[in-house]
């Protein structure tokens, strides 16, 4: 007998986690959603590379939609695999993770709950957290639906940005990974820094991710604490280069530079968005 395919969760139930920014950082409607997100891909100008990790802003599709496309582009359209999404809490709530199914207009995205259960005995589960308006995971989630539509997600919302809080995040996924046998693209999400001068902010956001190019994350505090950016996200950086130097990779390399000022031709006040592969 042929057993009937589960229909997909709807956002009513429990187990979604609702989009809550839909119509606010990017469209609410499913075709003007997709129309975007293939124009931000037909956009790029890259090649796939199949890095260990890649990261990509938070802000709004306007600004910085440009930037993470050129990201998740280095990604082969074909992966299925699992995606560990680090993204800052702007709250500083403690470090969690969630096994909800994610909702977008273009359709849910599933979570990894072998890789979520693994790794809950080090970042626990807290759906009620995950589930506050918060754009750092959230602006990923239809990125990852449109271009890789059989992935499965491991979303860590991570409050202790210092290099303690990177370490323990890093140690906690490969943990999970080397207990599930899965390997996982990293996906750091983060933006540069807020509010000043574009000349001011692409000198100071380069240099600090220069400080990451060898994975050496040690260089990479020692150029904040020096420069004092104000970007957001620093230890989801420091935890993505400590996991993907683990699983093999040799280097960290900006793509593309941005700011807001691209957009909207004020550079007196910018915020910076940078894109990276770890390779």
């Amino acid at each position: 007998m042929i057993s009937k395919i589960p229909a997909e969760p709807k956002a009513t139930e429990k187990s979604v986690r609702l989009s809550t920014l839909s119509g606010i950082f990017y469209p609410k409607n499913e075709p003007e959603l997709k129309e975007l997100l293939s124009a931000l891909f037909a956009s790029t100008v890259t090649s796939v590379s199949d890095p260990y990790g890649i990261l990509v802003p938070h802000a709004g599709y306007i600004y910085s939609g440009q930037t993470a496309a050129c990201g998740y582009a280095k990604i082969s359209p074909a992966f299925a695999g699992t995606f560990v999404l680090i993204g800052p809490s702007h709250t500083g709530v403690d470090t969690s993770t969630s096994d909800m199914i994610w909702e977008t207009p273009i359709g849910n995205v599933l979570p990894d709950l072998d890789f979520i259960e693994a790794l809950s005995s080090s970042v626990p589960v807290d759906n009620d957290l995950i589930s506050i308006k918060e754009n750092s995971l959230e602006v990923q989630i239809p990125f990852i639906r449109y271009r890789f539509p059989k992935a499965k997600i491991v979303p860590i919302l991570m409050g202790d940005q210092s290099p303690r809080g990177a370490e323990r995040v890093a140690q906690a996924v490969l943990s999970a990974a080397k207990t599930t046998g899965i390997r996982p693209i990293i996906i750091a999400s983060g933006d540069g820094s807020h509010y000043v001068q574009a000349k001011i902010a692409e000198q100071n956001d380069l240099t600090v991710l220069a400080a990451i190019r060898n994975l050496d994350t040690s260089a990479f505090y020692d150029a904040l604490s020096r420069l004092r950016p104000s970007m957001c996200g620093f230890g989801c950086i420091a935890a993505m280069a400590e996991i993907c130097a683990s699983f093999g990779a040799k280097e960290a390399r900006v793509i593309l530079y941005q700011t807001s000022g691209d957009v909207t031709g004020d550079l007196t006040e910018v915020v910076g968005y940078a894109a990276m592969e770890v390779v």
